[in-house]
């Protein structure tokens, strides 16, 4: 079985929106690392998943908003032609959606693999009430100059949206976007002015049903899964378990590391020190949400190898071991509230 390892990368915190339900809170360039710098860091982690045995290396470039930065095109740039990084299998892009001209000339770069783009509603109505006027129909714009088997949604589940699942995978169908991504609103950032916009029990139960109903899959195997990409082309339905340890991580623009962008528990700085290290931190994180250090119902929870959401207990509790506010099984008393 092959090894993979993959990481969201925050190259910039530079950002043309103010999402209300955005994690950040500063949007300059001030973290940004050199291209020499980001490079070093790259080579470092490449060198030592080599070392552990990895076959693979996947790489998500984001931001702030990844378009606007030169370090994006310079790294798509270096990675392509640097036998040094033959490790990296693919390069993924999450986006806005607003500068998609800029990346005309990588189009055809096979490493190049999906643009994601996040929308947050079918309608300008629905989205641009979070990212702000006139965003909606600029995005499905530029959809059109774009591959359409390269392009993913990305929507992001919350209380102002969920009721909308159906109608962003019509419109996904519409458009010819090939597939959605589905994730939960995690309150950090800017988006803890709006934390009572986050999914309780009963919405993300009517999320899963949708799912349920849709692709066959009954609705308590979906629990463990903390997000979902429906496949348009195959006519399908993957779940992403949680994936804290050392197979992922978030890498921000100073080369701080999280375990997970919603979990921003700093556990290294990859301009101060080796892959070698954080990539044990990694591992020793996960590890230390045993079951039995689990809080509330999670600590006896029946789905086997299901820790919750970590990043919404953190979030929502102020406490990673707590209990997932969002399981219908832990919150039965709230699970078919849907106001």
């Amino acid at each position: 079985m092959e090894k993979n390892f993959s990481f969201q990368w925050h190259l910039t915190d530079l950002c043309n929106l103010r999402c209300q339900h955005c994690y950040q809170t500063v949007f300059n360039n001030q973290r940004d690392l050199s291209l020499d710098e980001n490079l070093n860091i790259l080579y470092d982690v490449v060198i030592n998943l080599k070392k552990n045995g990895y076959d693979s290396l996947s790489i998500n470039l984001t931001g702030g908003e990844p378009l606007i930065s030169n370090l994006t095109y310079q790294l798509l740039d270096n990675i392509t032609n640097d036998a040094r990084f033959s490790l990296v299998k693919e390069v993924n892009i999450i986006t806005n959606g607003l500068f998609i001209e800029r990346l005309h000339p990588y189009l055809n770069n096979s490493l190049l693999k999906k643009i994601k783009i996040s929308l947050e509603g079918p309608t300008r109505e629905v989205n641009d009430a979070l990212r702000g006027i006139k965003v909606f129909d600029k995005v499905i714009a530029n959809i059109k100059l774009l591959p359409p088997e390269k392009v993913i949604f990305m929507f992001t589940l919350a209380h102002y949206n969920y009721r909308h699942l159906e109608d962003m995978v019509e419109l996904a169908i519409k458009t010819g976007v090939k597939g959605l991504i589905l994730e939960r609103f995690v309150p950090l950032g800017r988006g803890k002015n709006i934390i009572e916009k986050t999914l309780n029990a009963g919405q993300w139960y009517k999320c899963l049903e949708f799912i349920s109903q849709n692709f066959q899959m009954p609705v308590f195997e979906l629990l463990p899964y903390k997000a979902f990409w429906i496949d348009l082309e195959k006519k399908d339905c993957y779940g992403a378990t949680c994936n804290l340890g050392d197979e992922s991580m978030c890498l921000m623009p100073d080369g701080v590391v999280y375990p997970c962008r919603r979990l921003p528990e700093v556990l290294g700085n990859l301009q101060a020190e080796s892959f070698a290290k954080v990539i044990k931190r990694l591992s020793e994180y996960r590890s230390q949400f045993d079951r039995r250090n689990l809080k509330g119902k999670c600590q006896h929870c029946e789905i086997p190898e299901c820790i919750g959401c970590r990043a919404t207990a953190l979030a929502l509790e102020g406490d990673a071991f707590a209990d997932d506010k969002q399981c219908f099984l832990s919150n039965q008393e709230n699970s078919f509230s849907t106001s």
